[in-house]
């Protein structure tokens, strides 16, 4: 693979066209959402409460869904797995890298990030970006991890 992850793009999703884009690029991918079920709908009942979608591009291609919120001085943060001939190289350093520099721009002091409770790359890579483990939340599904800014 020989796309530079500094060169991922993030592209904030700007109506029904680019949401539909996301749900179609390749629903295996976001089997793993977690305690959200991967539907069209849901995706819309996510900005309708006011989280803002990306895609994540290594050039044409979609390789992950990024959910942010800002609310109260807290950026939270959530997003699907990567794609499978993505993992591994680093995209998800860059992803994190994102987030920061989300919370910096909505002045946030601390991100909030929700992922899987066996999702052991994640919890890798949270505890290597310096967050903390806070929360479980819906039915032991979800850890919430916290870094402050």
């Amino acid at each position: 693979m020989s796309i530079d992850i500094h060169h991922l793009s993030f592209e904030a999703c700007q109506g029904d066209d680019q949401l539909q884009e996301i749900y179609n690029y390749e629903v295996d991918v976001f089997a793993e959402a977690g305690n959200f079920d991967w539907s069209l709908e849901n995706l819309k009942s996510q900005l309708d409460d006011g989280w803002k979608i990306y895609s994540v591009r290594a050039g044409d291609e979609i390789i992950a869904a990024l959910f942010l919120k800002h609310q109260d001085g807290t950026l939270y943060t959530k997003n699907t797995s990567m794609k499978l001939a993505y993992q591994g190289l680093g995209f998800s350093h860059r992803i994190k890298e994102f987030y920061e520099e989300q919370a910096k721009k909505y002045k946030a002091k601390t991100i909030l990030n929700d992922c899987a409770v066996d999702n052991f790359r994640t919890i890798a890579l949270n505890e290597s970006h310096g967050y903390q483990k806070v929360q479980t939340l819906g039915n032991g599904e979800i850890t919430r991890w916290q870094k402050k800014i």
